[in-house]
């Protein structure tokens, strides 16, 4: 049994080395009004597309028409579940190019809104600069656009990635463990 086992893991794990599929992850958000988009894409071809707001403490998706609120909150599974997936994610995945656009604009002071662009370029190049010493491999763009002639502040982040489908099982069963042993220890310990 521990034969076929060793042979499908090492089976998957020369598949996924040969042939890593391209994943594009898109995301654009209001900062003023709190809402946007996320969309994510396999292979070019088959595409995932999720609005979300933020409102008095809870986020709102709205999927396939129908809509789902969350409260924001450190004991919220669902949301400990998706950080974990993506902390477990971020190592296993090899990033092709990662960019970063913003539109800041203030109409009431020019000097503001190019200020406010300094500061957010400024910020963002000092954040991926540590991305970039994890991930030597990607390209790495970053936007800042001011707007003299509207009040704005937009951030949209889009990156390509490449993995396999054994790094993916293996991060959310490796998630799906995490996440539950971390809620039954807080459920012990409350009661």
């Amino acid at each position: 049994m521990w034969h076929l086992i060793f042979l499908f893991t090492t089976i998957m794990n020369i598949l996924g080395i040969i042939y890593p599929f391209l994943i594009k992850f898109d995301m654009r958000f209001n900062i003023l009004k709190l809402k946007g988009t996320m969309s994510i894409k396999f292979f070019n071809k088959l595409k995932l597309e999720l609005k979300f707001r933020i409102k008095n403490g809870y986020i709102y998706f709205y999927f396939n028409k129908k809509e789902r609120k969350e409260k924001i909150s450190k004991k919220n599974i669902n949301l400990i579940f998706i950080f974990n997936l993506t902390k477990h994610l971020y190592f296993r995945q090899q990033w092709l190019s990662f960019q970063l656009k913003s539109n800041f604009g203030y109409v009431l002071d020019s000097c503001i809104t190019a200020t406010g662009c300094g500061f957010i370029e400024a910020v963002s190049k000092s954040v991926l600069c540590k991305i970039k010493n994890n991930k030597k491999s990607a390209h790495i763009f970053v936007d800042a656009e001011p707007k003299y002639n509207e009040d704005i502040c937009n951030l949209r982040i889009v990156n390509e990635i490449r993995m396999s489908v054994v790094d993916i099982i293996y991060a959310v069963v490796y998630a799906i463990i995490y996440t539950r042993r971390n809620h039954e220890k807080s459920r012990k310990c409350r009661t």
